[in-house]
């Protein structure tokens, strides 16, 4: 950790991050308005000392949706990322561990996937599926499993030849005990790297889901389908569609750089 400390770039990453967390975590006593709530003698104001990014096309305070929506986002994010490390790396591990004609046909079914585009595969699952926000999440899950499950895989199979694995074979260890407690902690760093980094492009599909009508629907507010109701006034309105457009942009530089930052401190190949 004394590597990633002296990264400046991952620790401010990483205190974009927190400040981001806390805003959305704590959206429902920072907000000064309900996100809800209509005033339609006051629609579409710019920024101003009562609406700090101003009020959509309903009067609605856009500062307070941004905070809520936050949440949302995170929320969503965290339980894709949640389902695709589970399965991703349950298969990956299996595959490796037990080889075969298991590890063929996990092989396989990765590669296929892996084919078709990510964002691609997460709206035909959700267009399968439908719109929502537990759908969301598992469309957005589904399509991140390939990279978690071929990320375990190979760790996996550069770990199960170390003399520890034989020896805890050699003790009568079952199976399920050598993947539980010896092959998958000395994947773990991968592992929280990958999920960093993952994080960023998650919230980005997410917010892209909402944006084309198949993420999570209103009146739930959701950075992705706030941006896409302030398209149509982007010309003349500038607030609707720029601030949650920003708010989705500091997330995925603040995951993805501190994503790096860590990468490099527990890469054992950069340490000196």
């Amino acid at each position: 950790m004394g590597r990633l400390r002296r990264n400046k770039v991952a620790m401010a990453a990483l205190g974009l991050i927190i400040i981001i967390v806390l805003l959305a975590a704590l959206s429902s006593v920072i907000a000064p308005y309900d996100y809800a709530a209509q005033d339609l003698m006051h629609m579409m104001e710019f920024p101003s000392a009562s609406h700090w990014f101003g009020t959509d096309n309903l009067g609605r305070d856009i500062f307070s949706r941004i905070l809520v929506g936050g949440r949302v986002s995170l929320l969503v994010a965290l339980a894709a990322i949640a389902f695709a490390t589970i399965v991703g790396c349950a298969l990956g591990a299996t595959a490796a561990y037990f080889g075969g004609w298991w590890d063929f046909v996990v092989t396989k079914l990765l590669d296929i996937i892996m084919a078709i585009p990510q964002f691609l595969l997460a709206v035909s699952v959700s267009a399968a599926l439908g719109s929502g926000t537990l759908n969301t999440a598992l469309a957005v899950g589904i399509s991140s499993i390939p990279r978690f499950g071929r990320m375990m895989r190979a760790e996996v199979l550069s770990v199960r030849s170390r003399d520890f694995i034989e020896a805890a074979t050699a003790c009568g260890s079952t199976n399920l005990r050598i993947i539980l407690k010896h092959i998958i902690p000395n994947c773990l760093s991968s592992t929280i790297v990958n999920v960093s980094l993952c994080l960023g492009g998650s919230i980005m599909a997410i917010s892209g889901l909402s944006f084309i009508g198949l993420g999570v629907q209103p009146p739930t507010p959701e950075w992705g389908s706030i941006l896409s109701s302030g398209r149509t006034y982007l010309r003349d309105f500038w607030p609707m569609a720029t601030f949650p457009g920003l708010a989705i942009m500091l997330t995925m530089i603040g995951f993805n750089l501190f994503g790096d930052g860590l990468r490099d401190a527990m890469d054992p190949k950069l340490k000196q």
